[in-house]
């Protein structure tokens, strides 16, 4: 919350010097010389400032949206697993059904031993070390596979008889 109230206090204390006047309103863009908008001033001030949407890889996939949009929960960290569940007053068992540690996003897909022996299988058959987090799988993760692996995970390509060879 801390993050959030200093926002506010940022944004608050921006507007106050704000004085209205009679006159007619105008929009001028002060990012261009000709004060009109253009995607590339808003784009170069985004870059100056640092600050771009977070990137999801899911949305690049070709899979249908339903799975892109679950991808894209998993990264926001909102799939109702059972610690999410309880979040909203869910009053069955916090633990996971294949272990005894409490289920989290975090445990279902990367610290419960189901999830490693998964991962160390996809080691075994690709020789890439395992992600340790969603964000790292939905972001950077992909991008160490080779070439002929990424066209398979990213794009759903088929793999042909030689490929391998």
């Amino acid at each position: 919350m801390g993050d959030r109230l200093r926002l506010w206090v940022e944004l608050v204390t921006k507007i106050m010097s704000v004085e209205l006047g009679d006159q007619d309103d105008s929009f001028i863009w002060c990012l261009t010389k000709h004060a009109s908008f253009t995607v590339k001033s808003m784009y170069s001030d985004l870059m100056k400032i640092g600050y771009l949407p977070d990137r999801c890889v899911a949305w690049d996939l070709k899979v249908p949206l339903k799975i892109k949009k679950k991808l894209w929960y998993l990264k926001k960290g909102v799939i109702l697993t059972k610690d999410n569940l309880a979040k909203r007053n869910w009053k069955g068992d916090t633990k996971c059904c294949f272990c005894s540690s409490n289920e989290t996003i975090q445990h279902l897909f990367f610290d419960c031993h189901v999830a490693r022996f998964v991962w160390n299988a996809v080691y075994v058959v690709f020789g890439i070390q395992p992600p340790t987090s969603m964000s790292s799988l939905l972001g950077s993760w992909l991008g160490i596979f080779p070439e002929s692996f990424k066209n398979i995970f990213l794009w759903g390509h088929r793999l042909c008889v030689g490929q391998f060879g």
